[in-house]
């Protein structure tokens, strides 16, 4: 698998419901500059949630190119995550009416159905399978029943026949927005990112298993990880804010958030240590002080044009260095 490659290039997509544009703009920067599709400019490719799914879209046969995937989030944003009630548009009258109705989903059930994302991944993917993707892939799940992490790859004949729409459903099935999927045989599945919000780190062992298992030491070549987030939040909790809260205030409030922030930064920490700043690229913004940008749902089109803008603002500045040097890098070494 990699055995005669010199250079092994890793690609690892965090997940983060709609801040997925922010990847999204990435990946297509990468293709324009190298002139190469993503899947022929990587060896490996791993995701987690929305970043699953960019990667399972990109790894696919005959697959479109990245800047498609700026479209997924403009266009199919809002049919995933349903517009929310605001009360300037419907009178307070009615606001507090959906606030009651919205506090009884949160105790009763998932905060979205997946008629919305159901329609984007048949239009994304169809029904194609594992078996009809290009390069060696992981997509990061949760088992319930096993309880268990589950890592859906592509070269494990168990897994090759799973639609990729059940597997991007099996990664992104975040708790308390999106039921559960149950695959027939295989078991219950929820977010990835209940596990590994980043993948990373995972992707970087699974490649030193593979090695290991052809009979090639790992020290002996060249491991490269490029490693984009989602975004980091700037917003703040105070401890006289939290020390009260209950379930339902964390539930309403940053839980989810705080918890893959928390795994992603863990990641990134430790893949600075293990790796030499020549080979870990780790992409990451942090988003400005605006109320709401940071939520994994905020699919109002305001908030995608603005991810979108903080993204090409990264693009061309602050990440602008790391691109070219790593784009150089993509550019030398031919496919396989």
């Amino acid at each position: 698998m990699f055995e005669n490659k010199e250079v092994i290039k890793i690609l690892s997509v965090d997940g983060g419901g709609i801040r997925g544009m922010i990847p999204a703009v990435l990946l297509s920067e990468i293709e324009k500059q190298t002139g190469k599709s993503i899947s022929d400019c990587f060896d490996f490719m791993a995701g987690t949630s929305t970043g699953g799914l960019l990667t399972l879209f990109l790894n696919l046969k005959n697959h479109g190119p990245a800047s498609d995937l700026i479209g997924l989030y403009e266009q199919g944003g809002g049919v995933i995550f349903h517009k929310k009630v605001d009360v300037k548009e419907i009178g307070v009258k009615d606001f507090f009416r959906h606030f009651r109705k919205n506090v009884k989903t949160i105790a009763n059930g998932p905060k979205y159905n997946v008629d919305g994302i159901n329609v984007v991944l048949n239009k994304y993917v169809g029904d194609s399978t594992l078996e009809d993707t290009i390069k060696p892939c992981l997509i990061m799940s949760y088992e319930t029943e096993s309880r268990t992490a589950t890592f859906f790859t592509n070269y494990q004949d168990k897994f090759k026949n799973l639609k990729i729409k059940d597997i991007a459903r099996a990664t992104s099935a975040a708790p308390t927005y999106f039921e559960p999927i149950k695959i027939l045989d295989r078991g219950t599945f929820i977010d990835g990112g209940m596990g590994a919000n980043n993948p990373a780190m995972c992707a970087y062992v699974e490649v030193l298993k593979l090695l290991r298992a052809q009979g090639v030491n790992p020290m002996h070549k060249k491991i490269v990880v490029v490693s984009i987030g989602t975004g980091l939040t700037k917003e703040s909790y105070e401890y006289n804010e939290m020390k009260d809260w209950n379930a339902l205030n964390w539930l309403m409030g940053p839980l989810l958030s705080t918890f893959f922030d928390a795994n992603s930064s863990t990641v990134e920490y430790q893949l600075q240590q293990l790796l030499p700043p020549e080979d870990y690229f780790r992409f990451q913004l942090a988003f400005p002080d605006e109320k709401g940008i940071a939520d994994m749902d905020n699919a109002e089109p305001k908030n995608i044009k603005r991810l979108k803008e903080l993204a090409f603002e990264a693009v061309n500045n602050e990440w602008k260095d790391d691109i070219n040097q790593l784009c150089e890098l993509l550019k030398t070494q031919a496919p396989v």
